[in-house]
């Protein structure tokens, strides 16, 4: 299992056109992708979870990659979250 944090840095927060730029990508890969916000959890495949964990800006978005592809789905997301969200 890999974990990464990511702040949300955006003043919008963690809005629909970002939470479908990350479900997007996810889909990419075989492993079951979760984030973590407080005590919500989305499955990060879904757009409709991503945007129900409500992260604002400054919020920390912890997300946890499992599976045959792990490896690559975490360095790929973290990227891409450091470079929009």
């Amino acid at each position: 299992m890999k974990l990464f944090e990511c702040r949300v840095q955006s003043f919008q927060g963690l809005h629909a056109l970002s939470a479908m730029r990350l479900a997007r990508e996810a889909q990419k890969f075989s492993s079951m992708i979760v984030a973590v916000h407080g005590e919500k959890r989305a499955n990060v495949k879904n757009v409709m979870e991503l945007m129900g964990l409500r992260a604002a800006k400054g919020a920390e978005i912890v997300f946890a990659v499992e599976g045959e592809d792990e490896e690559a789905a975490a360095k790929k997301l973290e990227a891409l979250c450091r470079s929009f969200l």
